[in-house]
């Protein structure tokens, strides 16, 4: 019996609201939430803290501390292979960098990058005084590791909608 998402969003009062990071290897939402029996392993090996237990006892994923490294523990420890390594990706999220980063105040500032070990974040010295990073979300594997650096708090990454990840 497969859970019924927008019904259970709708009962919880959060229609509009974001859906929350699942653990790295995740296939999407519905079939996270149909297969996770929440016996919580996922958390307890997490080497950089960044999986917690979350609404409905389900394990959602925060950068605010850390970033994934990549480990692959999680999936390795998850008994219904809610979290399969083999078959999906880690992650099937986006980047979103707002206007309370301190370029937009024309301050320079480059954490973000120098965060990045993959180079999905740059700016452009040739276009502007104060370069604006720019996203290449092809190469982000969205590892967080921009989130807790930014000084501003101006990162956020979210789940891209009920992706079928194949």
């Amino acid at each position: 019996m497969s859970v019924d998402l927008a019904r259970r969003s709708f009962l919880q009062g959060a229609r509009n609201k974001a859906l929350p990071i699942r653990p790295p290897y995740s296939k999407n939402e519905t079939h996270f939430v149909d297969h996770c029996t929440r016996c919580q392993e996922c958390v307890a090996v997490c080497e950089t803290n960044i999986i917690s237990i979350g609404s409905g006892n389900l394990p959602q994923v925060s950068f605010d501390n850390d970033e994934c490294t990549f480990c692959e523990k999680c999936s390795d420890v998850c008994p219904t292979k809610a979290l399969d390594k083999l078959q999906n990706k880690a992650f099937t999220t986006s980047i979103k960098i707002n206007e309370q980063c301190f370029t937009y105040s024309g301050v320079c500032c480059q954490s973000c990058r120098d965060a990045c070990d993959v180079s999905a974040i740059k700016f452009d010295f040739l276009s502007e005084v104060i370069p604006k990073p720019i996203i290449d979300t092809d190469a982000c594997n969205g590892c967080g590791a921009c989130v807790s650096v930014c000084p501003p708090d101006a990162i956020k990454i979210i789940q891209k909608q009920e992706s079928s990840n194949e």
